[in-house]
């Protein structure tokens, strides 16, 4: 038996796709919701380095609270929570744009946030480690719930609806 094939085309799909299309070419500049993502980044954060126990952090392995990272954490700094703050350093460069080791470029087109912190990449990693435990501190994507809570759970939708507000927007203008 032959297999059949079906295919089809609606202006409506013509006409709404070079919509996008016109649309793409006026709306150039992303400075404003680049911005305002950026502000709701470093609101957000601020939870992250605000926790006062494990929070949804799987707990030092082999031993919790009394593990040897733990002991040592206690030791150095002279307290094992809030996670993720030793020195400083980390948590600084993500709670605000001019922070030392903060990274917030932005123009038209690219928006980067990020930590300049050279150790924050394996706190980031899923990567097995010895020394450093999982202890993420950007949350974006779907990896969010698994770690964060509150604001940093949903930021990829904010930020989603912060670009579509600002193309629609730009858009009406332009037409």
């Amino acid at each position: 038996m032959a297999q059949s094939f079906t295919s089809y085309s609606v202006d409506n799909d013509r006409s709404f796709r070079n919509a996008l299309i016109e649309a793409g070419k006026k709306v150039t500049d992303f400075r404003i919701p680049f911005a305002l993502i950026s502000a709701d980044f470093y609101k957000s954060q601020q939870a992250i380095f605000k926790l006062g126990s494990q929070g949804q952090y799987p707990d030092y392995k082999n031993g919790g609270p009394n593990s040897p990272y733990a002991k040592r954490k206690k030791k150095k700094v002279g307290f094992i929570y809030p996670l993720l703050v030793s020195s400083g350093a980390l948590a600084q460069s993500t709670l605000g744009p001019s922070n030392q080791g903060s990274i917030n470029i932005r123009n038209s087109r690219e928006l980067t946030i990020g930590s300049s912190i050279s150790y924050g990449i394996y706190h980031q990693s899923d990567a097995a480690r010895t020394k450093i435990p999982l202890r993420k501190f950007l949350f974006i994507g779907p990896e969010a719930p698994r770690f964060a809570k509150s604001e940093q759970v949903g930021r990829l939708q904010r930020w989603l609806a912060i670009i579509k507000d600002h193309v629609i927007n730009t858009s009406k203008r332009e037409f």
